[in-house]
C-alpha cells in the first residue's frame, strides 16, 4: 500500500452530502401526510360529495370539530358525537365500524355516491356515480340487521321531530324495516332514524371493573345511534338546497350535550395518523429493522476508530533516504527472494574481474588462467588469502543447495578482504582490521 487515498477529498465530500440529502428526503416522504380520499365523503374533501362544508359551518358556530386520523374513540369526551360518514363495504371496514360503534353517541351516514377526481382542477370531482343499494344496506345492517335500503323519486315527510324539512333530489335514499325509530320519514321509509336496541338501549356498566357485579353496584348508560339514510343533506352539494344546511346543523346540535365535540372519523376514508415527527418512523416497523442495522454499523465504526485496549501498535519505520538506506532495502529484497547464493557468486566474480582490471592483468586469459595470474601477484605481494580456494568455493554454489547465511557472509567478507589486500596492501587491509 502506498498510502494514497482511494477518493479525493472533494469527491468524498460530495458523496457524504448526497447521502445526507437522500436520507433527509426519505424521511420527508415517509413522514408526509397520507392524502387519503381527497374528493370522497370526508371532512377534508371540498368536492361535491365531501363534508368540509358542514365541518366549517360547525366550527364557525363555535362547535369543537375534530377530523380524526387515529383513535377516534380516544378523542371523544362527555357529550360528544362521533360521525361515521359513508363507509365502504369490506372486512377491514366492518372491524373498524364495530369498534367505533362503542361510542355513546354516533351519527352513521349511509353511502350513496362515489366519484373520480377531476384531471383539470385539484379537489374537484371529474364525475360522480350512484352506488348500489346493496352498499348502503351492508352498512345499515351493521346496526339494524333486519333493515333495508330503498330509493324513491319523491318524499312527503309525515314524521319530522326536528321540525326542519330538507330538500332532496331523486333518487331519495330511505330505510325500511328494522328496529329504527323514525325521526324524519314518510310512508316510503325513514330518512333519519334512531336505532332502538334491546332493553331500550340500556347497557350495564360496573362502578368498579375490578370487582364482581353485585346488586346496587351497577349504573346504566344510554347509547344513542342515529342513522341518516341520504347523505345529500350533509354533503357539500346539498348545502345550496333549502333546509339542508339547517337540518344538518340541527341534527348535530341535537346529539351534542354539554361541552361535547364533533369527531369525524377519517380512518375509514384512507387518512392515517400523522406521526409526531419523521424521526419516529425510524422506531416503527418495518423501518426499525434498518435503524438497528444502522446502529450496529455505527457501533462497529466507533469500535474500530476510537481508543483501543493496551499500548497502540507501532507504525512501521519510514524508508530511510541516502545510500545506506538504499543498500539496506536491497539487502532486504535479496533476503526476501532467497537468492543469496546467486548474489554471492556474482559478487565474487565481479570482484575478481575488477581486481584484474585494476592490476592490468593480461587480456585473453581464461578464468583459470586469470586466477593463476592473480595467485602469482598475490604471492609476490605477500598475500596469504588463497584466491583459488575462494573461487572453487564460489563455483560450488552453483549446485543449487542451500547454504547457511553465516557461510555466505564469510565468503563475501573473505573476497572483500582479499581485494583490499591485493590492491592496497596488507598494511591497510590486515586481518586484524
Amino acid at each position: 500500500m502506498n498510502g494514497e487515498a482511494i477518493f479525493s477529498r472533494r469527491l468524498l465530500i460530495v458523496w457524504i452530502v448526497a447521502a445526507a440529502l437522500t436520507f433527509a428526503v426519505s424521511l420527508y416522504f415517509m413522514g408526509s401526510k397520507d392524502q387519503g380520499d381527497t374528493v370522497g365523503p370526508s371532512a377534508y374533501s371540498r368536492s361535491a360529495i365531501g363534508y368540509a362544508g358542514i365541518a366549517d359551518v360547525l366550527q364557525k358556530l363555535g362547535v369543537d370539530v375534530v377530523k380524526s386520523r387515529y383513535d377516534s374513540l380516544g378523542k371523544l369526551r362527555s357529550g360528544s358525537v362521533l360521525v361515521i360518514a359513508e363507509p365502504r363495504p369490506g372486512p377491514a371496514t366492518e372491524r373498524t365500524i364495530r369498534t367505533l360503534l362503542k361510542a355513546d353517541t354516533v351519527l352513521l351516514i349511509l353511502p350513496k355516491w362515489t366519484g373520480a377526481p377531476s384531471r383539470k382542477k385539484s379537489g374537484w370531482l371529474g364525475e360522480a356515480a350512484l352506488l348500489s343499494r346493496a352498499d348502503a344496506a351492508w352498512v345499515l345492517r351493521l346496526v339494524a340487521p333486519r333493515a333495508d335500503v330503498v330509493r324513491s323519486d319523491q318524499a312527503a315527510w309525515t314524521t319530522n321531530t326536528l321540525g326542519i324539512s330538507p330538500t332532496l333530489e331523486a333518487p331519495i335514499q330511505l330505510i325500511q324495516g328494522g328496529r329504527l325509530r323514525p325521526l324524519i320519514g314518510d310512508k316510503d321509509g325513514i330518512l333519519l332514524g334512531e336505532v332502538v336496541s334491546q332493553g331500550n338501549g340500556q347497557f350495564m356498566l360496573l362502578s368498579n371493573p375490578s370487582e364482581p357485579l353485585q346488586k346496587g353496584a351497577a349504573v346504566t348508560r344510554k347509547r344513542t345511534i342515529w342513522v341518516l339514510s341520504d347523505p345529500d343533506i350533509f354533503a357539500n352539494h346539498g348545502f345550496g338546497a333549502a333546509g339542508n344546511a339547517a337540518l344538518a346543523v340541527a341534527t348535530i346540535k341535537h346529539l351534542l350535550t354539554g361541552s361535547g365535540r364533533v369527531v369525524f372519523d377519517e380512518t375509514l376514508h384512507g387518512f392515517t395518523s400523522e406521526p409526531a415527527g419523521p424521526l419516529l418512523l425510524l422506531f416503527r416497523f418495518p423501518f426499525i429493522v434498518a435503524t438497528l442495522q444502522g446502529a450496529i454499523a455505527i457501533a462497529l465504526l466507533l469500535w474500530a476508530t476510537l481508543g483501543r485496549f493496551g499500548a497502540p501498535q507501532q507504525a512501521p519505520p519510514p524508508i530511510s533516504a541516502g545510500r545506506l538506506g538504499l543498500l539496506q532495502n536491497i539487502a532486504k529484497l535479496v533476503e526476501f527472494t532467497g537468492h543469496h547464493e546467486v548474489m554471492i557468486r556474482r559478487y565474487v566474480f565481479e570482484t575478481v574481474r575488477d581486481v584484474a582490471r585494476q592490476l592490468h592483468a593480461p587480456r585473453g586469459l581464461s578464468t583459470a588462467g586469470l586466477v593463476a595470474w592473480l595467485q602469482r601477484v598475490g604471492a609476490a605481494r605477500g598475500i596469504t588469502t588463497d584466491c583459488a580456494a575462494l573461487m572453487n568455493e564460489t563455483e560450488a554454489l552453483a549446485d543449487g543447495r542451500r547454504r547457511s547465511a553465516a557461510s555466505l557472509v564469510r565468503l563475501a567478507r573473505e573476497i572483500h578482504r582479499w581485494r583490499g589486500e591485493i590492491v592496497d596492501g596488507r598494511a591497510r587491509h590486515s586481518r586484524d582490521r
